[in-house]
């Protein structure tokens, strides 16, 4: 069971093998019950070779970013443990679309029978785990933008609020916004009609993109 306190990397060295170790040890019964109820028929009697994949995979993964996060190359990671389940959890889902597609490749040269495809199942953790991720992106995402340079935030914001459909009740990221004392209905604006300003929109919100995409690897 992980541990009730979440664990911050400011709290750790994650240069210290005794931290992966208790790392590795409280992923490990979550992952192996993402597998063991995926049901995935080739991985049938080799499910704890699958295990330790996903969870070497998660822990290297981790430990990479986390070496960029202190390098100052990407963001830093708030909470340890709820960051490496996010990352088990898409490798996980890599691997059984992996199969998925290797199974339907099967079925299509050599059965005429419909394949039933046993992976579809839905795990509640996992829509959870996912809404808990995606609000936490929002959170950082909103963060970064509100710091990028204002020429730079103001085009993105325009473009996000004309790409957006605004309803009585606030998408996640409009909330996210909101918390930070910005309304994204307040940017939805015409695009420039003056060649040079629509110029100086266009390379203002590509930089921004690219610092959107940087924030993201």
């Amino acid at each position: 069971m992980l541990a009730s306190k979440p664990m911050h990397s400011s709290e750790h060295n994650c240069g210290n093998e005794i931290f992966w170790q208790k790392l590795y040890s409280l992923l490990r019964p979550l992952v192996n019950r993402w597998v063991y109820s995926s049901h995935v028929p080739s991985w049938k009697g080799q499910e704890d070779d699958i295990v330790e994949d996903i969870v070497q995979e998660a822990i290297t993964r981790l430990f990479q970013y986390s070496q960029r996060a202190e390098r100052g190359e990407v963001v830093p990671i708030e909470t340890i443990e709820h960051m490496i389940k996010v990352v088990a959890l898409n490798y996980c889902r890599d691997l059984k679309r992996r199969e998925r597609r290797l199974l339907r490749s099967i079925d299509d040269e050599w059965s005429y029978g419909e394949h039933v495809d046993s992976t579809n199942t839905v795990d509640p953790a996992e829509i959870a785990i996912d809404k808990a991720f995606q609000e936490w992106l929002f959170e950082r995402l909103s963060l970064e933008i509100i710091r990028f340079p204002k020429k730079q935030r103001n085009a993105l914001l325009i473009d996000l609020a004309y790409r957006m459909h605004f309803a009585v009740r606030p998408s996640s990221l409009q909330r996210a916004f909101l918390r930070r004392g910005i309304r994204l209905q307040d940017f939805r604006a015409p695009a420039p009609k003056n060649p040079l300003e629509r110029g100086r929109h266009a390379a203002n919100l590509n930089l921004a993109y690219k610092r959107v995409a940087n924030f993201c690897v």
